[in-house]
């Protein structure tokens, strides 16, 4: 059975109506600007307020030897976060991920304070640091040779290579 003319319109004005309704009722919230620290300093440098009332993303580096936290509470975070040469100050009021480091990288969700200094946080991702780099140098500066793969006590069930075991009868 086709579908008329004024049936196929019909379904065609309700698509494109709930279409319209969806993008009216979005709230602006899907994309956030992510920038690193020196990307926000040149924009607040050109504009103060250019950040004022938005929620953005920051990733940068965190200043060793900055890391505060309050005393008595858990979450309640200073520390100064750094790329390109520019450093912003940043309030983090929630736990810290377990990879959050002195020196590790981050990525900060949040905004700027009233004055325009301080960025404040409460959503932090911290880059983990990979365990397959080897930091340690062996002499003449090249990389020394990194840990060998031990083998799983057990067979990996159904890796390539590896029998599925009996059942028990």
């Amino acid at each position: 059975m086709a579908l008329g003319t004024g049936t196929k319109i019909g379904i065609g004005v309700v698509i494109a109506g709930a279409i319209a309704v969806m993008v009216a009722l979005d709230p602006g919230e899907g994309v956030l600007e992510y920038l690193y620290v020196d990307q926000v300093v040149e924009k607040l440098e050109q504009n103060p307020s250019h950040f004022a009332g938005r929620t953005i993303k920051v990733h940068g580096t965190v200043v060793e030897g900055t890391v505060k936290q309050k005393k008595g509470t858990t979450g309640d975070y200073r520390f100064t976060v750094e790329h390109g040469g520019q450093r912003i100050d940043v309030h983090f009021t929630n736990i810290p991920p377990d990879t959050f480091q002195e020196g590790g990288e981050v990525v900060l969700v949040g905004s700027f304070d009233a004055s325009g200094k301080v960025f404040e946080s409460e959503d932090m991702n911290a880059k983990c640091p990979s365990k397959y780099e080897n930091e340690a140098k062996a002499p003449g500066g090249a990389a020394g040779p990194l840990p060998a793969k031990t083998r799983p006590s057990q067979p990996d069930i159904g890796a390539p290579g590896s029998q599925d075991p009996k059942p028990e009868t």
